[in-house]
């Protein structure tokens, strides 16, 4: 579909619309009629993913350091251009919107309606963006279930997120006025949409708490502890007769522990290639329990240091085994089996001194209010 005198007709209606209405609203029936007018999936996601892009600075303001929200506009983009499955941006949509609504508290809803318009985006892509036909502006405002990605935007952007008569007028009517007219332009004629420049994708350094520099006495505890001795114990033999059973040489086993949520992955070396084993559920159970009372115990020993929230196990050649915690960094999947109100809560159940406190864990205990 070209840029057409229709669309450009319909474009007027609507700026006349918002420009002689009290509170500058685009009403819901012009806002389908062009979409509908419009009917290109791609020029539709792109003004879905503009809109995003619009409220994202209110979310980075909020979110320091975000990787999420803007990965998920950007996997948005790469969808439409045909370089990610639906599968992968599905997935990854329905993980931040969990993620986003878990920030859905008064003093936070701005920032939770700035990163829900980039999770409707990426729903918009993937569903070419249509619209309710039978659902009138009334009914619309009255529910939320059939809001469109612009109308939530808008209200991140206007006030209205807080509550529809708390909608700031001038900002109302700012915003539907760059719909109308950059936010449409920009989904025709541009290749690539003007992302902010606070958008770099933070490095890796930010997850890895180098910025603790104080020695923990934790991770030598179960040596020296003969409680910690015994349920290290029980927990290497199940894990050597799992290498037993199978035969293998050698194998690592990461037990991830955060709040009350856990996660194991085990992968066995076949030669130099590692390799991922699906474990039992009930053994993996068993053994998240055994790992989850050994952080305990951990923690009432030397508590000012924290509590891990991963304890990694290898096995080698002659039952040989290594042991490491981490405490400090938030690895890949610390970052995407994990929530923030995870960490949150570990935090409440294993509260850790200031320095102690890694930059990444400080953000999301201020954003918590729990410091």
């Amino acid at each position: 579909m070209k840029y057409s005198e229709t669309i450009n007709s319909l474009i007027r209606k609507g700026l006349n619309e918002v420009n002689h209405s009290i509170n500058g609203h685009l009403p819901l029936s012009i806002r389908r009629e062009i979409l509908q007018t419009i009917n290109e999936p791609c020029v539709i996601g792109k003004i879905s993913i503009s809109c995003a892009l619009k409220v994202y600075p209110i979310w980075n303001d909020f979110f320091k350091n975000d990787t999420e929200i803007i990965g998920l506009i950007k996997q948005s983009e790469k969808f439409l251009l045909g370089q990610i499955n639906e599968k992968e941006l599905l997935g990854n949509a329905e993980h931040l919107e969990v993620f986003v609504q878990d920030y859905n508290k008064e003093d936070n809803i701005m920032a939770m309606f700035a990163g829900m318009t980039a999770v409707h985006a990426a729903y918009d892509v993937l569903t070419s963006g249509g619209m309710e036909e039978c659902v009138s502006d009334e009914e619309a405002l009255q529910n939320p279930d059939t809001w469109d990605t612009a109308f939530i935007a808008s209200l991140a952007y206007n006030g209205g997120a807080v509550a529809l008569d708390a909608i700031n007028h001038d900002r109302n009517k700012e915003f539907w006025n760059w719909y109308l007219t950059d936010c449409i332009r920009i989904a025709f004629f541009n290749d690539k949409l003007p992302y902010p420049p606070t958008t770099s994708i933070v490095s890796a350094k930010y997850f890895s708490g180098n910025n603790i520099k104080e020695y923990r006495t934790q991770p030598n505890i179960w040596k020296e502890n003969a409680e910690c001795r015994s349920r290290m114990n029980d927990i290497k033999g199940i894990l050597v007769k799992i290498m037993d059973i199978t035969h293998w040489t050698k194998s690592d086993f990461y037990f991830y522990h955060v709040g009350t949520a856990s996660y194991t992955q085990v992968f066995y070396y076949k030669g130099n290639e590692l390799v991922k084993f699906n474990l039992d559920i009930n053994i993996s159970m068993y053994l998240s329990r055994k790992v989850g009372e050994l952080k305990d115990l951990m923690y009432s020993l030397c508590s000012q240091e924290g509590a891990f929230y991963l304890c990694k196990i290898t096995i080698g050649r002659e039952i040989t085994m290594d042991i490491k915690f981490a405490y400090n960094t938030r690895d890949k999947v610390l970052q995407k089996s994990f929530f923030d109100s995870d960490f949150s809560e570990d935090f409440e159940k294993y509260p850790r001194a200031k320095k102690f406190i890694p930059e990444w864990l400080s953000d999301i205990l201020k954003r918590k209010k729990r410091i």
